[in-house]
């Protein structure tokens, strides 16, 4: 399950890209759909966030008809409000929008002279914990958008056995050019729902399409039912071909002890947990849905690791490293295989133990590779009831003992008559490891001198060589690359 990152994201590009998925296909895949194409279409716009970023949005309620007078509701991807970082068990309520949220509908190249930008008032639910999902409530009513020939779409009931064909409108971005930035059609399937991971981030069901043309800004669009006005889903992620194995924007299934990684992949959330909160008046109840008021964990360790690790200088099973952050005075837990543990049913949970010795942190998680659940349920105090197993509190752990197979590659970027600039390339998110030394004294082998490079360059005089650079790399479970080496001779003296 090792990461190698074969495009390397600087911190900017990935700013950039934090309200939408990465680059995708060529959006050309996905035609341009014009102002007198489906009237269902006209539902679905442009969502522009304060900060630049843009995702795809729908407007929705629990009936084709809603009153009126109700303000109209938007439907997008739970990431496009919270943002990427990959933090688990996140849900925000009935908030205040931050200033600068605009939503356009009928987001078609050929109607640009007719686009109406209405403003985006409350963010009335998003979550990234099960689902990636959010409600917002814009500033316009359900009576004003019919004025312009808008009718919500409306959440589907039925789940998705085998397979089924969506309509999936959508406005990529990332790699777009400016003026092609526009509603967009892909005709696909979508397949049965699986269990899925991005990093800290753990879907419950979520189901693969084969829609093409999608790329960052795709983000939020609605899948539909092949030519029908009920969704069946949210897109929210996809799997970067730029990048191997799992991790930030390289979902992987969950179906079996090793993670899956489906090349060309894009992945909806289920709306169906939403059709009792999406009222036919128009109206939001959201009782049934997680607040996110269940225990709040964190890490005191990475999220990665081998199944053995050195602490304190003694070799020991790799342990959870989870603690409880919050107030809550007692917890139950259980914890196996992602695939297959149910957190929501009360089989195997433990005694309640008291929050503030922390069981959780020095707990062993597993001898065997593969991506492991921690369900955690809390009860602030004897008087309040049980966080519900439904919501329960989840944190992922991954062993991986695998070494990447990807070797780091040294070259000469520069040069001058004093100095060589060497240049690492790598396909690792984490720093380089290098050595440097005299040429015929120097094992690349040998495991000593090594050290982390803070940057990519190196200068090293040529008045030292002839040298030699060695250069590994590592995952994030700190499993170590195959070496890539560089020689490096003066010139010849005249």
């Amino acid at each position: 399950m090792t990461r190698n990152v074969t495009a390397r994201l600087s911190r900017w590009s990935l700013i950039l890209l934090s309200l939408g998925l990465a680059s995708g296909v060529a959006a050309a895949e996905a035609p341009l759909l014009s102002s007198a194409s489906d009237a269902r279409f006209r539902a679905v716009g442009l969502i522009d966030a304060p900060d630049g970023g843009t995702c795809t949005g729908a407007i929705v309620a629990g009936s084709e008809s809603p009153y009126g007078s109700r303000p109209a509701l938007l439907l997008t991807a739970g990431h496009c409000v919270l943002g990427r970082e990959l933090v688990p068990n996140q849900v925000l309520v009935d908030e205040a929008a931050p200033s600068g949220y605009r939503f356009t509908p009928a987001y078609f190249q050929d109607a640009q002279a007719v686009h109406r930008p209405v403003g985006v008032e409350r963010i009335l639910y998003a979550t990234t914990k099960g689902m990636d999902i959010a409600v917002l409530r814009l500033s316009v009513s359900y009576g004003d958008l019919a004025a312009t020939g808008i009718t919500p779409l409306v959440p589907s009931a039925p789940g998705i056995i085998g397979t089924l064909p969506v309509d999936l409108p959508q406005i990529p971005a990332n790699d777009v050019p400016l003026d092609e930035r526009f509603l967009r059609l892909s005709t696909c399937e979508a397949s049965e729902p699986v269990r899925l991971f991005e990093g800290e981030r753990f879907f419950l069901r979520e189901s693969a399409t084969d829609c093409t043309g999608v790329a960052g800004g795709s983000s939020g669009s609605p899948v539909l039912r092949r030519g029908t006005s009920q969704i069946v889903g949210v897109l929210g992620t996809m799997v970067d071909p730029r990048f191997d194995g799992c991790g930030f924007d390289r979902p992987c299934e969950l179906t079996g002890r090793q993670p899956f990684s489906r090349v060309g992949a894009s992945y909806l959330s289920l709306v169906a947990p939403l059709r009792h909160a999406l009222l036919a008046s128009g109206d939001w109840n959201p009782q049934w849905l997680d607040t996110g008021s269940g225990v709040a964990l964190q890490r005191t360790i990475g999220q990665y690791t081998r199944s053995e690790v050195v602490e304190e200088g003694e070799v020991s099973p790799a342990r959870w490293g989870i603690v409880v952050s919050d107030d809550t005075r007692w917890i139950r837990y259980k914890h196996g295989d992602a695939s297959t543990t149910d957190c929501a049913s009360l089989d195997g949970y433990s005694a309640p133990a008291l929050a503030r010795e922390q069981p959780m942190d020095r707990l062993p998680v597993g001898p065997a590779e593969g991506v492991y659940a921690m369900c955690v349920l809390g009860q602030l105090d004897i008087d309040n009831d049980w966080q519900s197993p439904e919501r329960a509190s989840v944190m992922l752990r991954v062993i991986d003992d695998t070494a990447p197979t990807a070797t780091p590659r040294p070259s000469v970027h520069n040069e001058s008559d004093a100095a060589w600039i060497v240049k690492i390339h790598s396909p690792y998110v984490s720093p380089p490891i290098v050595k440097v030394g005299r040429l015929h004294a120097t094992d690349c082998n040998d495991e000593g001198n090594y050290r982390e490079l803070p940057s990519l360059f190196l200068s090293l005089p040529k008045s030292k060589g002839p040298l030699r650079v060695c250069v590994k790399g590592s995952d994030e479970a700190g499993n170590v690359s195959p070496v890539g080496t560089l020689h490096l001779l003066p010139p010849a003296a005249d």
